[in-house]
């Protein structure tokens, strides 16, 4: 059994952009490996469809509203801190602790940081705030439109990861008498996809074009107004954003393998379980969705799980991201330790999601901005909520359900007709699912309190560099 564990969660993948999930064949050529002499396992399944709650479910093992981080309480990273203080005793990373572990961790994304609340319970973070890349991005002017644009030519610049590599190779130098959790996020495929050479392997024109793109799409803004119906993104473009988007996959694979090399150049990649997943993945047009916004569909909530170990245990059926704690304790064998489980029928996976609420005021200001109808006041304000075993899912929007047959229709384009599944026991226990408290319940988040001193600058530039402003 190991003694440590490294977790790598690569913001922003989907599953089936790796080779064990459908990926083509050098896609992801190490995970793939791992994949071989450990397991891939299938229809795994994030609790949201975006960073900050798929994260806080998978260090603590409950649902996001059960936790009070549907959204972030105040809109901002900040506001999640005291909600994840408030469950301090049973944090992955403070169980660990506690346990003996050395914990440590690197992340890119601000969401996943201190301003949010994520050290707790780490002995070292180390938050990577990449400032070459995405610098430019929202610059306004003929003259930040050029930097820009030179940027994207020169395609020289990552999101953090080889800063975060260097990291974990100075964790390993300074070596451990203790068994190890080094938990890390990179964002290197997270929008707008504009990895550096020679992951981003277009001709230069190409790489004018997709950064002139990601500044046209892939803004908060532009987004929202895809999704919404408002704009249309030319599938020339969606193209390019696809190909990049692989590209940047394949960066973090190769990443992990440097790392995973290193590991055993220093003789503890035996005593190492490696875990690679995801918090949630991304759309690229299909059913008009971009990105990450308004939809728990299984582009974005069905994630990665691989281990580098065959006997990682982890049940049958559908497994959620918030079991991970649990399954992190069975193979380590820690007894006493907080996690069951979300309050889930077994083999069942739960996702949740909501923006704002119908009577909140930025209705009216989203619905004159971006020239809204019925349908798109209904899409910023219906909370939604599944359940799915990895072949059926049972949908939410509100209050109106609609099933889906991913096996006849992985888009979820055509809801089943009514009464067909209806006898079914796999539906009752979907139903089952979405009638637990844990599922259903929406708290009204805490009042977030203020950033400190200094702080919120750096947050908005942040949040700005990630597309979530």
């Amino acid at each position: 059994m190991p003694r440590n564990v490294l977790m790598l969660v690569c913001d922003t993948a989907r599953a089936d952009a790796f080779e064990p999930y459908g990926a083509p064949v050098g896609s992801t050529p190490t995970t793939a490996q791992i994949a071989s002499s450990g397991r891939a396992v299938q229809d795994v399944f994030s609790t949201a469809c975006w960073t900050l709650p798929s994260h806080a479910s998978m260090f603590t093992g409950i649902l996001p509203r059960q936790l009070g981080l549907g959204q972030a309480p105040g809109g901002a990273p900040h506001g999640a801190r005291p909600v994840l203080d408030s469950h301090r005793e049973r944090l992955l990373p403070e169980v660990l602790r506690r346990a003996g572990w050395h914990t440590r961790a690197a992340s890119t994304n601000v969401w996943v940081s201190p301003h949010a609340g994520f050290d707790i319970g780490f002995d070292d973070f180390e938050y990577v705030r990449a400032r070459t890349r995405q610098e430019h991005v929202n610059r306004e002017g003929l003259r930040g439109s050029l930097v820009w644009a030179y940027e994207g030519l020169r395609a020289r610049a990552d999101d953090g990861a080889r800063e975060v590599e260097g990291i974990v190779r100075r964790w390993l130098a300074e070596g451990t008498d203790r068994p190890f959790f080094w938990f890390v996020n990179l964002v290197e495929c997270h929008s707008p996809y504009l990895p550096p050479r020679p992951y981003n392997d277009l001709r230069p024109l190409e790489r004018l074009k997709a950064a002139q793109e990601a500044r046209l799409y892939l803004s908060l803004d532009a987004i929202w107004r895809t999704c919404l119906g408002v704009n249309e993104v030319p599938e020339e473009a969606l193209d390019r954003m696809r190909h990049l988007y692989a590209r940047s996959v394949r960066l973090m694979d190769d990443w992990l393998a440097r790392v995973l090399e290193a590991l055993e150049d220093k003789g503890v990649l035996d005593d190492t379980l490696v875990l690679v997943t995801s918090d949630h993945g991304e759309n690229f047009g299909e059913n008009g969705l971009l990105a990450h916004a308004f939809s728990v569909d299984d582009r974005l909530i069905r994630v990665p799980l691989v281990a580098n170990r065959p006997d990682f245990e982890t049940g049958g059926g559908a497994r959620s991201l918030a079991e991970v704690p649990r399954m992190l304790a069975g193979h380590l064998g820690l007894v006493e330790h907080p996690w069951a489980g979300p309050d889930l029928p077994d083999g069942i996976a739960a996702a949740q999601f909501e923006f704002i609420d119908e009577h909140d005021p930025r209705v009216g200001i989203a619905t004159e901005q971006w020239q809204l109808d019925a349908a798109g006041q209904a899409m910023i304000t219906t909370p939604l909520t599944c359940a799915t075993d990895g072949g059926l899912k049972l949908m939410l929007r509100g209050d109106s359900e609609q099933l889906y047959d991913l096996g006849r229709d992985p888009l979820e384009e055509h809801p089943a007709a009514p009464g067909e599944h209806e006898d079914s026991q796999r539906v009752a226990r979907l139903r089952e699912a979405l009638s637990m408290p844990s599922v259903r319940l929406s708290r009204e988040p805490p009042a977030a309190p203020a950033a400190p001193a200094g702080e919120v600058d750096d947050l908005e530039s942040r949040m700005k560099l990630l597309g979530y402003m």
